[in-house]
């Protein structure tokens, strides 16, 4: 290394290689030159003979100039990015866990809507902050089987995370991988052999119709009122509410429009609305407003306006709603859905027409719903079972 200026080795660091210069001695004339390897991280000296080299030349001088043009040459491919490491791999290979996360997320970016990338945004920077406190440039091909099983140990044990919770981590982390061997940047997915975790089997709790009208008594007027109408009613989900706009209302028609960018499923579908939604749209002068504001936007009152509300919201909101008029905790905001699809099946409505109506992907996943608890089934059975 003594032939190598102080200031040239500041200059070549980063590029993660030590130029290559001509070493001589007695017997032995070689290029010698240090570089990353990308698997320890460490700087390894490289030799290369050129023995034959200078006994083709009479002369020295004209040797050595060989040999420097030679030189010359394998510094400015050290200088591109060349790495003899890399030869017989893919240098995708040698790519850094973040660096490749950032280009996931940038494509996924151009694919998803934001609720859904937030998901993804959220597991990998999970992901990421437990890498960087045990080794910041890890490659992405080197996160292997024992890195993810212990990861996912993190999120269970210390993270304290549900079943459910845990599998959709799970889920995230192989669809990340999956794209990562597909683009050339691993060999093999480390999350693939990883079991998920049985599931806490959801409780399922109708709203009935006395909490019902209770929940109508005290919101009586709101806009959080009409919230809880399209949830039960036009089984709108939470999230898809929170990006209506007053131009999907259609009240000669007697639906709302929930396109395909904002639908859980993709599907474009125009759910119907009841006669107490419609008056209550009305009552809440909504029609008056900019066709173009979302139905639900100022974050105290919940009028419309120009800015989207926040995701957990609606999700307060019935939270302190069910406090105040002492509903059972076990009563979600979402279970308005669940009772709609319920009571729809129970009063006769068939199962394609509610399948479309709750934008389900099949008919197994509506009929779940016709397994709710039935707090008066054991009374219809006994007012129709047929005499012995």
């Amino acid at each position: 290394m003594s032939q190598i200026k102080k200031n040239e080795v500041r200059e070549f660091r980063n590029y993660e290689f030590y130029p290559a210069v001509l070493r001589e001695t007695t017997s032995t004339w070689y290029i010698e030159y240090y570089v990353q390897n990308p698997t320890t991280g460490g700087m390894e000296r490289k030799r290369i003979k050129v023995n034959k080299i200078k006994k083709r030349y009479t002369k020295v001088g004209e040797a050595r100039k060989h040999i420097s043009e030679m030189i010359l040459a394998l510094n400015e491919k050290l200088r591109n990015g060349w790495n003899p490491f890399f030869e017989g791999e893919d240098a995708r290979l040698y790519t850094k866990l973040s660096d490749v996360v950032e280009i996931y997320l940038k494509e996924k970016g151009k694919e998803l809507r934001p609720d859904s990338m937030r998901c993804y945004s959220s597991s990998c920077s999970m992901l990421m902050a437990w890498v960087a406190r045990k080794n910041s440039d890890l490659f992405f091909s080197l996160f292997n089987h024992s890195y993810a099983v212990r990861f996912m140990d993190y999120i269970y044990n210390e993270r304290n995370v549900s079943a459910r919770s845990y599998n959709n981590y799970l889920k995230l982390l192989r669809v990340l991988f999956d794209w990562g061997v597909g683009k050339g940047y691993a060999k093999e997915n480390p999350f693939s052999t990883i079991k998920t975790k049985r599931k806490e089997k959801k409780e399922w709790i109708l709203i009935d119709q006395s909490s019902r009208q209770l929940i109508a008594k005290h919101l009586d007027g709101k806009p959080f009122l009409l919230v809880c109408m399209l949830v039960y009613h036009s089984l709108i989900r939470p999230k898809e509410i929170r990006n209506l706009k007053i131009g999907d209302i259609d009240l000669n028609q007697h639906c709302i429009k929930v396109s395909g960018e904002i639908a859980k499923n993709h599907n474009t579908r125009f759910a119907a609305i009841s006669p107490q939604i419609e008056k209550l749209i009305d009552d809440l002068k909504i029609m008056k407003c900019n066709k173009n504001w979302y139905i639900f936007s100022d974050r105290e009152t919940m009028e419309p306006g120009t800015v989207k509300l926040y995701d957990a919201k609606f999700t307060k909101e019935f939270a302190k709603l069910r406090k105040e008029i002492r509903l059972d905790p076990k009563m979600q905001l979402y279970s308005l859905r669940d009772t709609g699809i319920f009571e729809m099946l129970k009063n006769g409505v068939d199962d394609l027409s509610v399948m479309q109506h709750a934008d389900h992907s099949s008919l197994d996943i509506t009929t779940i719903y016709a397994n709710h608890y039935d707090p008066k089934l054991n009374e219809r059975i006994r007012e129709k079972a047929p005499d012995f």
